[in-house]
């Protein structure tokens, strides 16, 4: 590729055991930079091999959190403009026309840039409920903004001053392969969630480990529409009133957390919540299955059959949540 056909930015990308899905990620950007920095944890999997054989200059790094890694990748970057990726996210066609088009412009009319979010399920885009619409940061200028260094709370600083702008096109993310692996993240990202709250002596109340759930799971399913994404919209609403229960129930000082007790109050949500939905007139609720839009295939999205997804940065850029399961409205502790 000409060097004239390439933008001044680094893309900058952490990476821990990821040899399966970083390629992708790393050709869906080689024709916009020459400069790909990629920051290893000390791979197993040839992830960092694989990275270089695509032009990827690698780094080895012992791993201490999602900022310090991503931080570290700014610092090394050539460039002072930086597209932050994940190994599961890959820049689609027309975001990398857009980027094309605002650098064509000479110097750049904001400070960072917000790019809307396509995630899916497995190989199914999911385009309803709480994983819908979704817009991150992910160009910013590393002179003005960078990322926190809390242990389990994944943000940029300093972009609440500057001036954003927003690009067309998308990231395919590619969140979570199966209702496993998002059940398993449930479990893992509630538990750093909750010792967060007890490192700062912040006690839930009792209305937000038992009603917060409740409300969390009507919302994604019927008021966002979640149910039109059929089991995968299901299972995210699910895992998602699930997380709100855990996070605040692990969270209590004195609190008996048997997982007894956490599937007892779960599996009474969930039927209570499920009872209702089907005293729903039966044309209603046949409208929303009808609905339901054919997912594309893995072979249409580009991707190899079989291939393993998931690997997300686990909390959204602006409230204390594991990213794909996005926060109540009300679901922050003061």
């Amino acid at each position: 590729m000409p060097s004239s056909t390439l933008l001044p930015l680094s893309v900058v990308v952490i990476a821990l055991n990821e040899a399966r899905r970083i390629g992708d990620c790393l050709d869906s950007v080689r024709e916009l930079t020459d400069d790909v920095v990629v920051i290893d944890a000390n791979s197993r999997d040839g992830t960092a091999e694989l990275c270089q054989a695509r032009g990827a200059r690698v780094f080895q790094r012992n791993w201490t959190s999602y900022s310090e890694q991503k931080n570290f990748g700014n610092a090394e970057a050539r460039h002072d403009w930086i597209l932050s990726l994940d190994a599961d996210e890959r820049v689609s066609p027309e975001l990398a026309a857009s980027l094309r088009r605002v650098f064509a412009r000479g110097e750049l009319a904001c400070d960072a840039y917000t790019m809307r979010f396509e995630n899916y399920f497995g190989p199914r885009r999911v385009r309803f409920g709480a994983w819908n619409p979704e817009w991150h940061v992910r160009l910013f200028d590393r002179r003005k903004c960078d990322w926190n260094t809390e242990e389990v709370h994944e943000g940029l600083r300093g972009v609440e001053g500057c001036e954003v702008g927003r690009l067309q096109g998308c990231i395919r993310h590619l969140t979570v392969a199966s209702r496993e692996e998002l059940a398993a993240k449930t479990e893992r990202y509630s538990e750093l969630f909750a010792a967060k709250l007890r490192r700062r002596g912040r006690t839930p109340s009792w209305a937000k480990i038992w009603l917060n759930p409740v409300w969390r799971f009507g919302r994604d399913l019927l008021l966002r529409l979640g149910a039109l994404d059929g089991a995968a919209g299901w299972t995210i609403a699910w895992e998602a009133a699930r997380y709100t229960h855990l996070k605040y129930w692990r969270a209590l000082p004195d609190a008996s957390r048997s997982r007894p007790a956490e599937w007892l109050v779960s599996g009474a949500t969930t039927a209570m919540l499920a009872a209702w939905l089907f005293t729903m007139p039966t044309s209603s609720f046949r409208v929303l299955w009808t609905a339901t839009e054919p997912f594309p295939s893995e072979q249409a999205l580009g991707l190899p059959p079989n291939q393993a997804l998931g690997s997300i940065s686990p909390y959204d850029d602006a409230a204390d949540e594991l990213r794909g399961i996005l926060p109540d409205d009300d679901d922050v502790l003061t």
